[in-house]
């Protein structure tokens, strides 16, 4: 055993902190969780500015866009306003440390997932849009980000004594 970083008493087996530092550690948003924390931001901040260009596009060019055009900008727009909403319920979970966050968070991540691959097959057969690293990249970037944080919300003990409201 050793001694605790913060307070000099008795630290826990396998751990830096006795249990009252722990406990009081672990309420904190701190470590890989600041990584979701900021990408709730961002993906809020994107969303704002994606539903800013669908509309825009859609009001000075509603006119010249073929039907399967506007098809997928008002499914996008639709898509973007409910994830807005929806990015806001879970950020709040987050930031309130409330404990359906896990839950929430997950949804969150599966429907981008979810989205990107609709969207993309949308395009394929509505605009006849070929496939590209570049067409491609925002599914692959979403898969990749769930594959890291779904595991990590679902058995991280930071996780499980951070959001316990």
């Amino acid at each position: 055993m050793g001694v605790c970083i913060n307070c000099d008493n008795e630290a826990l087996n396998e751990s830096d902190y006795c249990a009252a530092c722990e406990e009081r550690e672990f309420k904190k948003i701190r470590g890989w969780l600041f990584v979701p924390a900021i990408g709730l931001v961002l993906s809020f901040l994107g969303l704002i500015v994606s539903i800013n260009t669908s509309v825009r596009i859609l009001m000075d060019h509603y006119g010249e866009l073929i039907s399967g055009q506007k098809t997928l900008l008002i499914l996008e727009l639709v898509f973007f306003v409910a994830m807005l909403v929806y990015s806001l319920y879970v950020g709040s979970l987050f930031f309130r440390k409330k404990r359906q966050l896990p839950r929430f968070y997950i949804g969150f991540l599966l429907l981008w997932l979810a989205f990107y691959a609709l969207d993309l097959l949308l395009a394929h057969y509505l605009l006849q849009l070929s496939y590209s690293y570049e067409i491609v990249k925002a599914l692959i970037r979403s898969a990749i980000s769930a594959a890291i944080w779904i595991p990590y919300f679902r058995v991280s003990v930071r996780v499980q004594r951070t959001f316990v409201r």
